[in-house]
This record gives structure tokens, C-alpha cells and sequence, in this order.
């Protein structure tokens, strides 16, 4: 120890010790090995040789009113102080083994002020902070920029981080503090070790075992990935790009409603379009993709920030006599008794192995409702969009987002796997079959 430290400690009062003892030992207890997910991340990030696939990337812009930088970038820090995922770094084991998280106790967010910038600035700067490596032994993971708009009344929020501590519920849990009035009092967050604990714990006990054997069982003799241009390798450079779609408000309006007669909701209608598209590119009704489920169906998870976000397989293989009504159905059914076992893990399910960064999955399905209600920010109307960084995190994803004014989304794909030409086929056809769904539940 040296001098220096000696003489800080002994100057310590005997509260600041007591305190300066219990955060020690919350980062002793803190320090364990990866969830099951974020394994898979780590992996990721070293088979692309730490190229920033996984990652969050969300330009905020606020307009109406413009709320107050200073006081949202004190916000930012407060909120990273609060959540133990976004105090947490990660080191490999000994002899290079496996690694585990090392939670600090403070670790500040990287923050930046950037000048007035319209949309086109914004975007480019936050695709600019998404690509800049991520050094997941020191941190921060987590950057945020500022910036005042064109206007007056008008700023921008730019969100970055890797999806080792943060994914999607999780930004909306950092704009609910933005957002929350100053005499609010603020309740203390849950610990993502918490979190890891327990999911571990439930995964060995009768619950956990009877849902490995659920998931088993429906990766079974599961089909073979989807055709792609080029040959799937060992590994890819996980570079991508989209091909954007927009279907107007009757449409999407229609498939919500033929879901709901179905009993189903909105989510069951898309994925039931996007069953139909690949089925027909694979050449077989038997599909088997993946979904997102927000990992947070145990109670006291809803308040956690972190990777909670859990891809699951959803195997669809009867559809009846093949209208969207039977699909629909097909759907409701099978995701609904995977809702039952949704807590597993999905990256500790077998059935085939894709060469990639997934060893299950090749596509995967996303339909995001989460920021669907509009959103104020101390005055300001938030809009939020999700921007394409240039990576493919999956050979293919297909993501719908439904709005007001109809369902926007896109289709991302692997350009070392796929041709802008195979996307674009894929992207039209499932816009004509969305119109067709639409167009039966109407007749």
C-alpha cells in the first residue's frame, strides 16, 4: 500500500469506512462469471476480432421545447451510477479463459457535447460513436452525445453502447429517468448480479430443467439454415446493410385485426407474414427463427438495466391450409407455450449448429412496440430511431415497427453471405404478402 493510500484511509471517519467496506465487498460479490447471453456476446465480439457488432444505437431527437443539456447530462451520470451493468467491465479468466464481469464502484459514462447539428449530423455522429471498438476490459460501455438541433427548439440525445450491459429495455429505462420529474423520488435499481444469480439458480432447479426439455424437444430434427448466395464459413466480418420498407396504416391496421380475432396480438400477424416469406425462399413450411422476448417475465426484473434480452427459436411447421388466418393460429399456439419456458436461456439450446456468431439461429424475427406511445422529455416530443450501423448481426432479420401511420421496418442481411439483389426479392415479397394477409382478413 502506499503512503498516499495509508494516509487517505486513516483519514476516513468511521462511516466512510463503513461504507468504503461494504461497497467493497458489493464489488466482490458482484464479480462472476457471464450470463449465458453475454457469453455469446463476448464470443461475438472476439470471433469479429472486436469489431462493434453488438451494439445499441439510438439517435434521440427532441423537439417542441428544448429541455436542459446540463441538467440531462447530469441525468446520464446519475443513471450509469445507479445501475450496476453500466459500472461493469470484463476480463478474460485465468489462462485466458472465459471471461467474467468486474463491477467498479464508479465508472463513469463517456459523454460528449457536439455542436448544433441537424438530422443528417446526428446520425452521422452517433454511427460514428457506434463504430469506435469498444475496449471491454476498461470501459466505459456506454457513450452518450448532446447536441443542439437546427432550431431553437429542437436537441438531440445520442445513445451508444454494447449490448454486454444494455439492450433495448434498457433504453427505454434511461429515457424514463430523463424523463422523470426532479421531486420524483427515485427508487433503488436492482443489481444485474442479481439478476445472473437468480437466473442461474432457476435454470438448475425443476423449472429450469423442464423448459431445457421443452426447447429440446422443438429444435429436434430442426431444418437446415436458409439457402444464401455464398457459402456459410467458419467465420464472417458480421457486415451488413438494409433494405427499408413502409406499409400503410390500412395494411398494418388489418393485420392487427385479423390477429385479434385469432385471439393473438399484432406481433403474431407479422410473424406469421414472415413465416410465409422465408418458408417460400427455403422451399419448406418447416422454419425455425428467432425471436426477441425482453428476458424480464420473473418478477423484480422489470426496473433491471442490462442484457436481459433473450432470443428464443420459434419453429413453425403447420400451416394448415396455408391462409393467414391458420398461420396466424400456428403462431398463437406455439408462442404461447414457448411464453411458458420464455426465461431459458436460448443460447444453451441445441438442435444445429450455424457457422457464425449464433450457433443456433440464422434469422431472426423483431417487432418492436416499446416506444409506440408518444413520449415527452421535460416538454420535448421524443423520436427515436434505430440506426443502421453498416452490421449484420444475424445472417438475416427482418424488423417491423408498428406506428400511426402504418409499420416501417427493415430487412438487414450478411453482404458476405447475401446479394443486395436475394434482400431486396425477400423485402418485396413479404411487403406483397403483408398486403395479401391484409387483403384476406378484410374479405
Amino acid at each position: 500500500m502506499s503512503d498516499a493510500l495509508a494516509t487517505r484511509l486513516a483519514a476516513l471517519s468511521p462511516e466512510q469506512r463503513a461504507r468504503l467496506r461494504a461497497t467493497l465487498a458489493r464489488r466482490t460479490e458482484a464479480t462472476d462469471e457471464l450470463t449465458p447471453g453475454q457469453l455469446r456476446l463476448w464470443r461475438a465480439h472476439h470471433a469479429v476480432d472486436g469489431r462493434p457488432v453488438d451494439v445499441v444505437c439510438q439517435a434521440v431527437r427532441l423537439s417542441g421545447a428544448r429541455p436542459d443539456l446540463d441538467a440531462l447530462t447530469e441525468r446520464v451520470r446519475g443513471f450509469a451510477a445507479a445501475h450496476e451493468a453500466l459500472r461493469t467491465t470484463f476480463e478474460a479468466g485465468p489462462d485466458g479463459g472465459e471471461a467474467r464481469r468486474v463491477v467498479h464502484a464508479e465508472l463513469p459514462p463517456a459523454l460528449t457535447r457536439a455542436g448544433r447539428t441537424d438530422d443528417a449530423g446526428a446520425h452521422a455522429l452517433a454511427r460514428q460513436l457506434a463504430r469506435e471498438p469498444f475496449d471491454l476490459a476498461a470501459g466505459p460501455l456506454l457513450r452518450i452525445a448532446l447536441a443542439e438541433g437546427a432550431t431553437d427548439e429542437e436537441a438531440w440525445l445520442l445513445v451508444v453502447a454494447h449490448n454486454l450491459v444494455f439492450d433495448a429495455w434498457s433504453f427505454e429505462l434511461l429515457l424514463d429517468e430523463l424523463g422523470r420529474e426532479p421531486e420524483t423520488a427515485v427508487a433503488a435499481a436492482p443489481g444485474f448480479g442479481d439478476f445472473a444469480r437468480d437466473q442461474r439458480e432457476w435454470r438448475q432447479g425443476p423449472e429450469g430443467r423442464a423448459a431445457a426439455a421443452y426447447w429440446a424437444a422443438e429444435a429436434a430434427d430442426a431444418p437446415a439454415p436458409l439457402p444464401t448466395d455464398r457459402p456459410r464459413g467458419k467465420g464472417t466480418a458480421r457486415t451488413g446493410r438494409r433494405v427499408d420498407f413502409t406499409l400503410p396504416a390500412p395494411v398494418a391496421d388489418a393485420i392487427a385485426a385479423s390477429a385479434r380475432r385469432a385471439g393473438a396480438t399484432a406481433y403474431a400477424g407479422w410473424l406469421a407474414v414472415a413465416w410465409r416469406t422465408l418458408a417460400e425462399y427455403a422451399g419448406t413450411e418447416d422454419v425455425l427463427l428467432g425471436t426477441f422476448t425482453t428476458g424480464r417475465n420473473r418478477p423484480g426484473t422489470e426496473e433491471v438495466v442490462g442484457y436481459l434480452l433473450n432470443v428464443l427459436p420459434v419453429r413453425l411447421r403447420e400451416p394448415g391450409a396455408g391462409t393467414h388466418a391458420d398461420r396466424v393460429r400456428a403462431v398463437r399456439d406455439v408462442t404461447r407455450a414457448g411464453l411458458r419456458h420464455a426465461s431459458y436461456p436460448g443460447e444453451l439450446i441445441g438442435g444445429r449448429r450455424v457457422p457464425g456468431t449464433h450457433p443456433l439461429l440464422d434469422a431472426v424475427f423483431v417487432f418492436d412496440n416499446l416506444g409506440a406511445e408518444q413520449r415527452l422529455l421535460h416538454g420535448a416530443r421524443v423520436t427515436t430511431a434505430d440506426l443502421d450501423k453498416g452490421t449484420a448481426r444475424y445472417d438475416l432479420t427482418i424488423a417491423v415497427y408498428p406506428g400511426p401511420s402504418g409499420a416501417t421496418g427493415w430487412l438487414e442481411y450478411d453482404t458476405g453471405l447475401y446479394d443486395e439483389a436475394t434482400a431486396r426479392r425477400l423485402t418485396d415479397r413479404f411487403q406483397a404478402l403483408a398486403r395479401a394477409a391484409a387483403a384476406e382478413g378484410e374479405a
